[in-house]
Parts: structure tokens; sequence; C-alpha cells
């Protein structure tokens, strides 16, 4: 019998199936009316933050970087534990011509080597929630995405917390009920203090805005 791995199991819905609807369900239709937070707010994320060198944490289908007007000069790197997201980002990424590489690994994890360091910036938006455990586990995320970081870098992206933040709207959260119930969603634990204490272990600076259901944060000065 398959040993239970939480961590591959909040990864796997991302099927080709999905990722074929993902801009439209996700991107159009939960981001505004289940989280309360248009896709447009995410984007101005990649618009003011995405560098030369980037490394994207679960890339999803690659909307954002594929939407963002720096996207086309980046140099990306994609990781996720899901090879399937890692293709179907690549593919659709270098239709414009994007310098692009994948690297299959878990963010609870040290980045491979093989990544490199020195990014000038770190995008891992809507991972967080997914990932099992409160952010005194999954926390450590920060610290492995810190170390491959320039020291003039950023790290940016959103989250969906749990404790104290679940959504306003019905739809919202019965999408909440429903993803955790099927393991997408580990975030029932999940909290602004936590979050932010998790982000200044890593970061000497770190700013968190809450729009709607959906938490964004950027931090800078990574610590060594």
């Amino acid at each position: 019998m398959a040993r239970h791995d939480p961590v591959r199991e909040a990864a796997a819905p991302y099927t080709p199936a999905f990722l074929t609807v993902y801009d439209a369900w996700v991107i159009r239709l939960s981001n505004r009316f289940a989280w309360q937070c248009d896709a447009t707010v995410m984007l101005d994320l990649y618009n003011r933050h995405l560098g030369h060198r980037h490394l994207e944490v679960g890339p999803g289908s690659g909307w954002y970087l594929a939407n963002s007007a720096a996207g086309e000069t980046a140099q990306i790197t994609l990781m996720d534990l899901n090879p399937t997201p890692l293709s179907f980002t690549a593919r659709r990424l270098r239709k414009s011509v994007h310098d692009v590489a994948a690297v299959c690994a878990s963010v609870l994890e040290p980045v491979p080597a093989e990544a490199g360091t020195g990014y000038d910036s770190v995008g891992i938006n809507f991972v967080l929630h997914c990932v099992p455990g409160d952010f005194t586990d999954k926390g450590i995320a920060f610290r492995h995405l810190a170390d491959v970081l320039s020291d003039d870098g950023v790290l940016f992206g959103s989250t969906i917390l749990g404790r104290g933040r679940e959504p306003r709207t019905l739809f919202g959260r019965a999408l909440t009920t429903v993803y955790r119930r099927v393991g997408a969603f580990n975030n029932r634990d999940d909290d602004r203090g936590e979050l932010e204490d998790a982000l200044g272990a890593a970061f000497a600076e770190h700013t968190v805005i809450e729009v709607g259901a959906v938490t964004l944060f950027t931090a800078r000065r990574p610590r060594r």
C-alpha cells in the first residue's frame, strides 16, 4: 500500500484537465467572487517586483507570468512538486520566447542546487494555503527561498489564511470546505501572526496586506 503523503496529495489536483480550466475557474471566477480579490491585484505584484532572474514556486497555469509586463524579458525558473504544472506553464511561456527552466521539488526542502541561486525575485502565489501544517512547520519555505535570493532581491506572494480569516462570501466558504475535504487546502490553522513570524525569521523586512480573503506579502533583505 502506498504511504500517505499529504504534501503530494495537496499538489495532486493540478492535473492537465484542471489546468485547462484554471484561468477561468481560479483567475476569473474564484478570485473575484469567492476570495474578493481580483487577479489584477496579484498581477500588480508581478508587474512591480518580477526581476530579470526569477524563481516561480507553484506556477499553476502560469497566467501571472504570461500576463506580467516584465515577464517576456525575464529568465524564469519554475519549481513545483507536481511536474504537470511545470510542463504546462513552460509550454505557455515559451510561446512568448521566455527563457524558461523547470525543477521538480518541494518548497519544504532546500531548493535543489540545479536551480541555482542569486535570484532577483521569487514568487510564491496561492501555494502556502495548500501546504500541510501551520506556519510553524511550512514557514521553513521562506528560509529555503531566502537562501537562493540575492541580497537586494524580493520575495512576493499571496495566500488564503484560515484562523480568523474565513471568506465572507457563501461561495468562498463553500469552496474552502470542499478544498479542505479533498486535501487541496491545508490552511485551517494558518493565521497572520504566524505568517509574519515566519517571514520575519527569514527576512529583515516584510509587508503584509489583506484584500478580501487573500493575504499578500513581500519580503526583502534575506537573513543568511
